[in-house]
């Protein structure tokens, strides 16, 4: 040791710094292990938003510090209409969801595609209305939440109660939810209930013939005005076509 600092009493600072490199790193290397720093309380965007997320936010909740109004801002991107889950542990009754990324909704993961994180399915979609219950930083919670999986995942959600299911009704062509009948059931007399059917139908027919004369007729008492033929047409936006076509594909 006192040769070094004989060495190093007559170098300048560049010759000390090889020297000491060429001592303690090659020729001792485990000498410079207590001169690394300590990263054991280093933390990243994924601890703060780990140790202040939560699964639902609400209005009222409290954002003072900026690690809480980060992680709020984190689920404020989110996007909450369909859940992701995991079902490895199904038959333990042990089930994690949580909500959907902008990749996955691109993507049409958990919507288009199977909603279990490991499964790529996407034929037989069902969607189901899943009341979640999970605990956050120590309080019990429940929140109801739809998630859509294919034909195998579903059995593994309802290994050990039934889920409700979401469907969606067709609409005719006035935009109104009709369930169609499939067969015709028959009274004890012999006559079928669709005379009656067809009896309703007819009264709705004609009640509805009357309200458009009635309209017609308003609209002949109203005086024309010079401007009706310039009346702007209003079109629908890309977003809202687009919109409507989704609801189309959704189940």
């Amino acid at each position: 040791m006192s040769s070094l600092r004989t060495q190093m009493r007559y170098l300048n600072p560049y010759d000390i710094h090889k020297l000491l490199i060429n001592e303690y790193v090659l020729n001792r290397p485990g000498d410079t292990s207590k001169l690394k720093r300590d990263k054991s309380g280093d933390r990243n965007d994924y601890h703060v938003i780990k140790e202040n997320h939560k699964f639902l936010w609400e209005e009222d909740d409290e954002t003072d510090s900026w690690e809480q109004q980060f992680a709020k801002r984190y689920y404020d991107k989110l996007f909450k209409e369909y859940c992701i889950g995991d079902l490895s542990l199904y038959k333990e009754n042990k089930i994690a969801l949580r909500w959907r990324v902008e990749k996955e909704v691109v993507s049409g993961k958990g919507q288009f595609s199977c909603g279990n994180k490991k499964c790529l399915q996407e034929d037989g979609l069902r969607t189901w209305e899943v009341n979640f219950g999970y605990t956050e930083k120590g309080e019990k919670k429940n929140a109801l939440v739809k998630i859509r999986l294919c034909s195998e995942c579903s059995k593994k959600l309802n290994y050990h109660s039934k889920k409700r299911e979401v469907k969606r009704l067709k609409k005719n062509k006035h935009g109104k939810s009709n369930k169609k009948h499939s067969e015709e059931t028959y009274t004890s007399g012999g006559a079928s209930t669709s005379d009656a059917v067809e009896k309703t139908v007819n009264e709705e027919s004609s009640r509805d013939e009357e309200i458009m004369e009635d309209e017609h007729n308003e609209q002949k008492q109203i005086p024309e005005s010079p401007w009706d033929n310039h009346k702007p047409v209003e079109c629908k936006t890309r977003e809202e076509e687009m919109d409507e076509y989704l609801q189309d594909l959704l189940l």
